[in-house]
């Protein structure tokens, strides 16, 4: 039997690497998906919802929300994959930069995850949330979005002390992956560049020296925390990163 049979899913970005590779692995599971994109609409499986979000507008994250959990049947589990990335020296972040992560970082994670515990506070569910290394370790470079993810991570662990009384859990991960982001850096990048990027991460990931696959090595952990076999689970923020994390700590 899938390990997902039944369960109905929503997944936040599903146009993103993170996202789509979720929404795959969900529906070979058996599971009922639908998803939320906010550009252009992704290749999905055919058995798959989905709809234009801006998920940074709290009052159209609950509408959509509301269609698709009328149309599932109900709601166990919110996987909010969506996101940006946004690299700054910190003396020159102003307050558009700021704004433009947090709201969609930051607020997009209240919104979505009060918007789906509204349909699990009665039965239970599985709330997933994107943290970062960064928001964990810090990053030259990355202080704004090392926030914005810093705070999702701070949000999930106090919402899973909340929730838990309804048996809703919270947990994070903080995936270390090649997204199709990194791969188009990748391919405008000289030669010298990619052999010096690959020298370094296979200094810093024990496991294989190389980013790791979305649908490969990401979505199997989703599935997980998606499933029953993680019912004793909350407020965690679990790193699949082939260890990145662990040498910089």
């Amino acid at each position: 039997m899938a390990k997902l049979q039944g369960k109905r899913i929503i997944v936040t970005g599903g146009a993103g690497g993170i996202g789509s590779a979720a929404v795959k692995l969900f529906a070979q599971e058996g599971a009922k998906v639908a998803c939320t994109y906010n550009n252009a609409l992704p290749e999905l499986p055919a058995s798959v919802l989905n709809a234009r979000c801006n998920i940074a507008d709290r009052n159209e994250v609950h509408q959509v929300f509301d269609a698709f959990v009328a149309d599932l049947g109900g709601l166990d589990v919110l996987v909010h994959a969506a996101g940006v990335h946004g690299s700054r020296p910190a003396e020159q972040i102003d307050e558009a930069h700021w704004d433009h992560l947090f709201d969609l970082n930051g607020k997009a994670a209240v919104w979505t995850n009060q918007a789906a515990f509204r349909h699990m506070r009665v039965h239970g569910g599985s709330i997933i949330n994107m943290g970062s290394v960064e928001g964990v370790r810090g990053y030259a470079g990355n202080a704004i979005y090392a926030a914005s993810r810093g705070a999702v991570m701070a949000w999930t662990r106090s919402v899973a002390q909340e929730w838990g009384c309804h048996r809703v859990r919270v947990n994070c991960v903080a995936p270390v992956i090649a997204t199709e982001i990194f791969q188009r850096q990748r391919q405008a990048m000289d030669l010298a560049s990619l052999q010096a990027m690959d020298e370094g991460l296979a200094k810093m990931i024990p496991l294989g020296g190389a980013l790791g696959d979305p649908l490969r090595d990401l979505a199997p952990v989703l599935a997980f925390l998606a499933g029953d076999d993680s019912h004793f689970i909350t407020g965690q923020t679990i790193a699949v990163d082939g260890g990145f994390m662990m040498l910089g700590s």
